[in-house]
């Protein structure tokens, strides 16, 4: 390999960064832009309920009364799936208002829908997505009542369905993807390597010439 002078690799050098940041600039902001154009922010309202039965006060013992609460709690998850069902997103989409009605199919409603369960609870949580706050909150709400409506129908000696609040729009979360600062960053480095490559090949270019001469 031929020496190089001090100067000489002075300047390599310097121009080596400039093209490594240029590049770097040049693809953080071409990622960053692209991220941008393709963003969509997603709202998720969430609306709890309490499925279980009414335990009055002549009941026999406190044993019979945990049985039929661990009975309830083990009925959970087969309530969630219920939730989660096209029949209650059918029932749901009845009660939507026209406003909202119009933009989410029935099928669009049970994809947004998802029910989550806790340990050792009676509470199901109906959480759902949308494009909007208030198609979020409306379309959680629905589901609820829709649960509570059929239920009883779909699954015979189910506990008492009750409605805990009701959200609001600001009550909601809001998740904006994809994230332009993440797709920045995987840019910035990118064109960074991308300019070391080009740096690399063109010093053992030039170091190439010059021995040939």
């Amino acid at each position: 390999m031929k020496n190089y002078s001090a100067k000489e690799l002075i300047q390599m050098f310097w121009k080596s960064v400039i093209l490594i940041l240029v590049l770097a600039v040049l693809g953080g902001g071409a990622m960053g832009y692209r991220a941008k154009k393709q963003q969509h922010t997603t709202y998720s309202a969430s609306q709890e309920i309490v499925i279980s039965h009414n335990l009055n006060e002549n009941q026999s013992s406190d044993n019979g009364q945990d049985s039929i609460t661990n009975a309830d709690m083990n009925m959970m998850p087969t309530y969630a799936a219920i939730a989660e069902n096209e029949t209650i997103s059918e029932t749901a989409h009845k009660m939507l208002p026209k406003s909202v009605k119009k933009h989410y199919s029935v099928q669009d409603v049970n994809d947004s829908v998802s029910a989550i369960t806790h340990q050792q609870s009676l509470v199901l949580t109906i959480k759902a997505k949308a494009g909007s706050a208030k198609a979020a909150v409306e379309i959680a709400n629905a589901t609820a009542k829709a649960v509570k409506k059929d239920l009883p129908k779909l699954q015979p000696g189910a506990g008492t369905v009750t409605l805990l609040a009701k959200p609001t729009t600001k009550s909601t979360t809001s998740e904006t993807l994809p994230r332009a600062k993440k797709y920045a960053m995987v840019g910035a480095a990118m064109g960074g390597l991308i300019g070391i490559l080009i740096s690399f090949v063109a010093i053992t270019l030039k170091d190439l010439v010059k021995k040939r001469k």
